[in-house]
């Protein structure tokens, strides 16, 4: 079966070995823990946030530093990393960047965690710079950059970001997350030169306890496009099921897409069932066994 990434991505040695190292754990039990997280998808995360004593869907100072503290996030994006669902998302982000231009566009990864959707824009030729918060993240990242032979440039404070300077932001699962998520939008149109585009896969509707990071009052942004167009972005491509969506920040206000196309029409109407997550998750549910299904462990 095809897969996105480099080989060595998918062997389970090599991964052990590489979180073993940032975690300074051992191997055991690295890969018991591995384990555990497939067969039980978010039990890394759940169980270290229990321990930490925070209120699942609400955000604190705890949280932030819980999310710069905990090795918990490793075990989580390394097996949604392998699940055939992002490995797809992995794929139609560089249909959609490949739209723009066939040129070396300078791409900002927001929260690209370990760095696996980084890696393969970069082996498609784009230069790209990675900016996470997460401390454990950024440290396996820079190592599989490494062992990928990238050079893909690492930031990690939001100040370090330069303005107006990229040609693409990829934003995937991270506003949901966030303690302002109109804010957070401004800021990444902000990093966008002009006609630049903001790629971006959000799931406010997702409030379930694999995912108590997942904020509740960012629920009423669910299936939302004025977050966007506040911010002077607007939906010009994207998957039906908003996996991801394709704005773009226009400097000719000319230049925005008809609302009557056919493809923007059904993306609107997909909007409006999104929506339905500003009332209830139960529409929703249906995305836990999607995730299972998809589940893949490491190649034999």
């Amino acid at each position: 079966m095809y897969r996105s990434l480099p080989k060595k991505l998918y062997n389970e040695e090599r991964i052990v070995n590489w979180i073993a190292q940032t975690t300074e754990q051992d191997k055991a039990s690295v890969k018991s823990r591995l384990r555990e997280e497939y067969e039980n998808p978010g039990i890394n995360v759940s169980r270290e946030f229990k321990k930490a004593g925070l209120e699942p869907y609400v955000w604190t100072d705890k949280l932030a530093r819980f999310y710069d503290e905990t090795d918990s996030f490793l075990y989580e994006l390394t097996i949604w990393n392998l699940n055939k669902l992002k490995d797809q998302m992995r794929r139609l982000v560089a249909k959609y960047l490949k739209k723009i231009s066939n040129q070396k566009l300078d791409i900002l990864m927001i929260g690209d965690g370990l760095g696996f959707d980084s890696v393969y824009l970069s082996k498609a030729g784009y230069k790209i710079t990675y900016f996470e918060l997460s401390r454990y993240q950024r440290l396996f990242a820079r190592k599989i950059f490494n062992e990928c032979q990238e050079n893909i440039s690492v930031l990690d404070k939001e100040n370090l970001i330069p303005l107006h300077s990229y040609d693409a932001v990829v934003c995937l699962d991270v506003l949901e997350h966030v303690a302002d998520p109109p804010k957070f939008v401004e800021k990444l149109a902000n990093y966008l030169r002009d006609d630049g585009l903001l790629i971006v896969h959000e799931a406010f509707c997702w409030i379930h306890p694999s995912s108590p990071t997942h904020l509740k009052t960012n629920r009423r942004y669910s299936g939302s496009l004025w977050l966007y167009k506040k911010n002077g972005l607007y939906l010009v491509d994207g998957e039906i099921t908003w996996n991801p969506i394709v704005l773009q920040k226009f400097n000719d206000r000319s230049k925005i897409p008809s609302l009557f196309s056919p493809k923007l029409i059904l993306l609107r109407i997909y909007g409006l069932y999104k929506a339905l997550g500003r009332f209830s998750t139960l529409p929703f549910w249906f995305a836990d066994s999607l995730r299972q299904r998809n589940r893949q462990w490491f190649d034999s």
